[in-house]
């Protein structure tokens, strides 16, 4: 790795620099996501763990990341060497999670269930601290890349892009090579070297991609945590996106989470349960992607907040719509209700990342430093515990409703347990996703203001 931190951030960005930068997200999309589809199906219906009991295995490792992720973010900040302030944590990162992802698929048989849930658990609270040292950094970086608010739109368009991707190919190739492997334990174990592998090689393609991207100089002022805390909380706008953040990753997590129990217990999939999930998030995932550009240019002609308003309209109007689905209702309408609901997901992806490097350099223009580390590490925070309280708010509600967990034989769920899952993929997700927009009334940031100063360098 080569190249130095320098204070040209003002500069033109080269598309093969964003790419470069993207192509990571295209491994953190996967790793985020297979967990999110997966794992907590995998512990309820193949380790036989009980889903009140899964409900914390995929909260605590996430919840820890609040506490790691804005440390990283400090780490980073006050870190200067010849490769830069954040690459080589990406490039530790990068070799660590997945490591750690391959461990997490591979469970050891033990003698009670409880140790298996301790097993997942500190396995994944490993797997979670590893990409905290490669996404806290990767995150922090268009913000020094460019002062241009535009540019930094376009930067994070191609990292949404990547990362949706990404989305795509763990929510829908997963559960494929889980079925082609032969299901079971032993299929979730060959997925996870496939994805981890993967996972590496994308990641590492972005240490080595942004070598020659322009940097604006670190910060020589030594903020302790507490002030770099207080600096963030300060910021009305970041913490009013970050709870919008919250509250809508909390409804993607939780319709991503019902998806496998959706396709086996409402659309009553059989054999067909991992071939109708890919579909189901195929369709999701994919209308988000071609989504993206018409949101980045939504942003352009009718201002980013909202823009980002007509996308949650649209999430909560849609995921409505799946409520009636049952036996016999036709695959591809509810693909094409999925489908509905993705392309307001692709909003409520690329504008709140492009809007969150408009509160970074509003940060600087005030205070005149450059401190994107913490702002993105309790931004990476938030959004972990977003996609963890979706996990966890489905965990819980199959155990309030009776969900019977097995280690992979047929089970016939009560009535109660089909009608929480029906409720979990439609008017949960959508409630949570209504309520991010009482948050968004507190964003205030002039976006013309942003651009007439683009050029002016924060020390």
């Amino acid at each position: 790795m080569s190249g130095q931190e320098n204070d040209t951030g003002q500069g033109r960005v080269p598309t093969t620099v964003m790419a470069g930068f993207g192509v990571g997200s295209l491994g953190t999309g996967i790793f985020s996501s297979v967990p999110s589809v997966l794992l907590l199906y995998f512990m309820t219906d193949t380790l036989g763990i009980a889903a009140g009991l899964a409900a914390w295995a995929m909260f605590i490792p996430k919840f820890w990341d609040v506490i790691t992720d804005p440390l990283m973010g400090v780490i980073s900040d006050r870190t200067h060497t010849r490769w830069g302030r954040r690459r080589p944590y990406m490039f530790v990162g990068a070799i660590l999670m997945s490591v750690t992802f391959v461990f997490l698929f591979n469970v050891p048989e033990f003698e009670t269930t409880r140790s298996t849930f301790l097993y997942v658990t500190v396995v994944f609270a490993l797997s979670a601290t590893a990409f905290t040292i490669f996404a806290v950094p990767y995150i922090a970086m268009p913000a020094e890349m460019s002062t241009d608010s535009h540019e930094r739109t376009k930067i994070m368009t191609w990292r949404m892009v990547f990362m949706t991707l990404g989305i795509l190919l763990g929510s829908g190739g997963a559960p494929l090579i889980v079925a082609q492997a032969g299901g079971g334990r032993e299929g979730y174990a060959t997925m996870s070297w496939v994805v981890g592998l993967f996972c590496a090689s994308a990641m590492l393609l972005t240490v080595f991609g942004t070598r020659r991207a322009r940097f604006t100089t670190r910060t020589d002022h030594p903020f302790s945590l507490r002030e770099q805390f207080g600096a963030a909380a300060a910021n009305t706008p970041f913490v009013a996106l970050l709870i919008a953040l919250i509250l809508q990753l909390t409804a993607v997590g939780i319709i991503t989470a019902a998806a496998p129990f959706y396709a086996e217990h409402i659309l009553q999939a059989g054999d067909q349960t991992e071939l109708y999930v890919t579909l189901l998030l195929v369709s999701f995932i994919g209308a988000a992607i071609v989504s993206m550009p018409m949101w980045a240019h939504l942003c352009g002609r009718f201002g980013k907040l909202r823009a980002y308003y007509v996308a949650i309209l649209g999430f909560t109007a849609f995921c409505l719509t799946t409520s009636v689905a049952g036996r016999g209702y036709p695959l591809p309408l509810v693909c094409v209700q999925v489908g509905l609901i993705g392309i307001c997901y692709g909003g409520t992806q690329v504008i709140p990342y492009s809007m969150l490097t408009d509160t970074l350099q509003l940060d600087a223009q005030r205070s005149g430093h450059r401190r994107e580390g913490i702002f993105t590490g309790v931004w990476t925070a938030g959004d972990k515990l977003g996609v963890a309280m979706g996990g966890f708010v489905m965990a819980t509600l199959l155990g309030v409703v009776g969900y019977l967990e097995s280690a992979g034989e047929a089970v016939s769920q009560p009535e109660s347990a089909v009608f929480g899952i029906r409720m979990a993929f439609s008017v949960v997700p959508a409630a949570t996703m209504f309520a991010s927009m009482v948050a968004l009334r507190f964003y205030r940031v002039d976006e013309s203001e942003l651009i007439a100063s683009s050029n002016v360098s924060p020390n």
